[in-house]
This record gives C-alpha cells, structure tokens and sequence, in this order.
C-alpha cells in the first residue's frame, strides 16, 4: 500500500511539472551589474601624456611606482630587449633625470644586472593616466 502511494504521489508530481511551461529568464537578471548583459561598458578615451605627475605610494606599503610616461615604444619588454634600462639603469647611474633600478631589482657582481623575472616590469609597474577610477579605492 506504502508502494502504491509513493508510485502515485511520483507519477502525480511528474504530471504537474510537466504541464508547467519554462519561464523565460530576462538579461538583466543574470549577475548582480545594473543592465544588460548583451551591452558593455565603454570606458572614456584618453590621451597619455609623458611626464605625468605620478605619486609615490607609501613608504613599507609594499605598493609598486606607477610608470609616468608612455612604454608603448618599449613593448614587448623581454630579458633580453629591456628599454626601461636605457633611462632607469641598474648601476645607480641617473639617466634623464630618471630614478635608477631599486637595489632590491639588482644582482650585483662584475656588471650590476635586473635580477631574476624583475626584468619584467609591467608585471608591477603600470603606466599612470589621467583618467577617473572605475572604482573608488579607499585604502590609506
């Protein structure tokens, strides 16, 4: 008897979702962003311009310089074409008036050299632009 019940509770519960019709989910539903998902943000254009005036982060903040001039004359940077040495040169020397590498990115010896992956310095290092956040950043 237990059986017969639980079959016919399944068959009648199969029954009813059957006859229900999917709903059609809207666009704007599918994540927590205001809109669509068929539209994109666009950011403002913006033009660089060299010599920007880039703030220092924090002293002990661990926080990278942001680059004050264009690199696109410098990409791609590998080890062996590096066209940030011209000017930021690991023997400490000033070049254009522009800071030398940080000790802590030279291997000193004979000839002072970028240590390591440090020859990569846009995995740190992005180029400053004057253009508004897209997020407000709060930290201090």
């Amino acid at each position: 008897m237990k059986r017969l019940a639980a079959f016919s509770f399944a068959i009648l519960a199969l029954a009813a979702t059957a006859q229900q019709k999917p709903q059609a989910v809207d666009d704007k539903d599918f994540s927590l962003n205001k809109g669509s998902v068929f539209e994109s943000a666009t950011p403002r254009p913006f033009e660089f311009e060299d010599g920007a005036k880039t703030e220092r982060p924090p002293e002990g903040s661990g926080m990278p310089v942001m680059i004050s001039h264009t690199i696109d004359d410098d990409l791609p940077i590998t080890a062996e074409k590096n066209g940030c040495i011209r000017c930021h040169t690991p023997t400490g020397k000033k070049v254009r008036g522009a800071p030398p590498v940080p000790v802590s990115h030279v291997a000193q010896g004979d000839k002072p050299t970028v240590t390591g992956k440090r020859w990569s310095c846009t995995a740190c290092h992005a180029p400053q632009a004057d253009v508004k956040p897209l997020v407000a950043n709060s930290s201090q």
